[in-house]
């Protein structure tokens, strides 16, 4: 493997003015990301406390079905007062979901390994499963390459209620066939045999969604001490039920905080992702099987869905009582993560990014700050006979990573129909109508009741025009086949559907194609966080 590193600016103008470091994103975070912030965030981390007992417990116990030395010893290192964590999560997804969920975990391991030497405290990486999120169609499916084309592959097991990926069962059978298709689609190696029988056997032992996902990574990341904390399960709630009730009770403080700072955002010429804020209580609450969010208004909380409503004093309660029927949203996500870890800094994708800097008063409100927010690495793998087709076609990685290949493949096809050809297929059919309406004229002073007939006559006219435009541009087609696929090629690798490589693929392509060392190899690779898209060949 070989890393190499491209510019590449984000469409987002906030996203792209936060990694260039643009004066105008200041107000929206309270930590920049040089060497004086690292100090001055791990310094604030040490005015604080954190119930690092009760956590450290829960996690061992969770953590018992991994059956991990090494993960266990992480676990107890948050015992330690002067431990911080790098924190970056992402949902459940199917084999892990889209690349850049491992790309995340990498950024976790990368960037924790790197402040633990510099700081020198310990520093422990946590990945954050959105276990209690609740939408499956983001994450039952991968995309796989169909006959040289991208085609999304779900899983067909039919979901009908909004319920949170921790607790959605996995039809066995369904998902163990569709498993089976997944591998269909790749080429056949020595290590397609050993991956499909371990992951099968991951699947033996999961039962719902994010348990899946869990297994996966906690085996592909088990040697680097991983901590993995599932968001939906239940038996965090009573380390969380604490802080629901805060949330509670400064649910109006927070909504119009978080409004003010989108009314910011919108002055600075922004554009804010987080919808309906001011009208919720930035909580779910769960009732058979399914999320419901909780709004407000006129002093009291309800569940319209459900005809139900509470007092802020009932609601307090109940939180109390029953701390696992509550749940966090988009807004409170972030916050219930700094009340439970001391986060040196937070691993954030391009969206996130986004979502934090609308968060900043939010923080305030409950007395915190943001943690750094550190954009995870972007890669994309350059496989040795696609990085050969680039060579071979004249076009440039960076073109092929930022537009693709597909306005290269036009521009090759069209230089290969002769322009005359072009020009005397247009010229004949204007030609032709140009005459035969003229004579639809004369024979519509015969009888007008022809007309229908007649204008059907000229498109069949027209018609054999083009067939004879086609099958000319299709001989095309047949002779160029070769250098055409190139281009498909290209681009099916590099941005499939015109999106990034890592939103798309799947990284057990790659441990099919390549074998375990591949991870481990990707693992070990010398990656800078400076904002650079990293390109790994192979």
């Amino acid at each position: 493997m070989q890393l190499t590193e491209l510019s590449i600016q984000s469409q987002n103008p906030f996203v792209r003015d936060y990694i260039n470091g643009n004066k105008l994103i200041g107000p929206f975070f309270d930590y920049g990301l040089n060497k004086e912030d690292w100090e001055i965030r791990l310094n604030d981390l040490t005015s604080r406390t954190y119930n690092r007992g009760a956590l450290a417990d829960y996690l061992l116990d969770y953590h018992r079905k991994f059956r991990s030395k090494r993960m266990n010893e992480a676990i107890e290192r948050l015992r330690d007062p002067a431990s911080v964590a790098v924190v970056g999560g992402q949902q459940a997804g199917l084999l892990t979901g889209p690349l850049y969920t491992i790309h995340k975990i990498i950024s976790i391991l990368v960037f924790a390994k790197q402040k633990e030497k510099e700081l020198n405290v310990p520093v422990i990486p946590v990945f954050w499963v959105a276990g209690e999120d609740h939408d499956l169609e983001e994450i039952n499916h991968l995309y796989i390459s169909d006959s040289g084309h991208v085609k999304k592959y779900k899983l067909a097991q039919p979901h009908w209620k909004k319920s949170q990926a921790a607790k959605t069962e996995l039809d066995a059978d369904k998902a163990e066939k569709w498993l089976h298709g997944v591998f269909a689609s790749f080429e056949e190696t020595e290590y397609t045999n050993d991956l499909l029988a371990h992951l099968q056997r991951c699947l033996r032992k999961s039962s719902t969604f994010s348990e899946f996902f869990e297994y996966i990574a906690a085996d592909m990341f088990e040697k680097d001490g991983l901590i993995l904390l599932n968001s939906g399960d239940p038996g965090l709630r009573a380390l969380e039920a604490e802080f629901f009730q805060q949330i509670l009770k400064k649910s109006d403080e927070l909504a119009e905080s978080v409004k003010q700072q989108q009314e910011f955002m919108k002055e600075m010429d922004y554009s804010p992702i987080i919808e309906g804020a001011s009208q919720h209580a930035n909580l779910f609450y769960e009732h058979d099987g399914e999320r419901f969010l909780i709004e407000k208004g006129d002093g009291a909380f309800f569940v319209k869905e459900l005809d139900l409503k509470w007092t802020r004093a009932e609601l307090h309660d109940l939180i109390g009582e029953n701390p696992e029927a509550f749940s966090n949203n988009v807004v409170t996500r972030p916050l219930m993560q700094e009340f439970l870890l001391p986060t040196l800094a937070f691993i954030a994708g391009p969206g996130e990014i986004n979502y934090w800097g609308e968060l900043r008063s939010a923080f305030k409100a409950m007395g915190f700050k943001i943690p750094p927010v550190v954009p995870r690495l972007s890669i994309t793998f350059l496989e040795r006979h696609i990085e050969k087709k680039l060579t071979e076609r004249n076009v440039e990685l960076q073109e092929s990573l930022e537009k693709g290949a597909a306005s290269k493949k036009e521009r090759f096809f069209a230089s290969r129909v002769p322009s005359e050809f072009t020009n005397s297929v247009k010229r004949a059919k204007e030609k032709i109508e140009s005459i035969h309406s003229s004579v639809r004229s004369e024979a519509l002073e015969i009888d007008r009741s022809l007309e229908p007939l007649l204008m059907k006559n000229a498109g069949f006219i027209q018609d054999q025009l083009e067939f004879l435009e086609k099958a000319a541009v299709r001989k095309v087609e047949e002779r160029e086949n070769n250098i055409l696929r190139d281009f498909d090629k290209i681009q099916t690798s590099l941005r499939p559907l015109g999106a990034p490589q890592e939103r798309i693929w799947n990284i057990m392509y790659y441990l099919n194609k390549y074998g375990p060392d591949f991870l481990e190899k990707y693992k070990e690779l010398p990656y800078s966080f400076q904002n650079m898209h990293q390109v790994v060949k192979l």
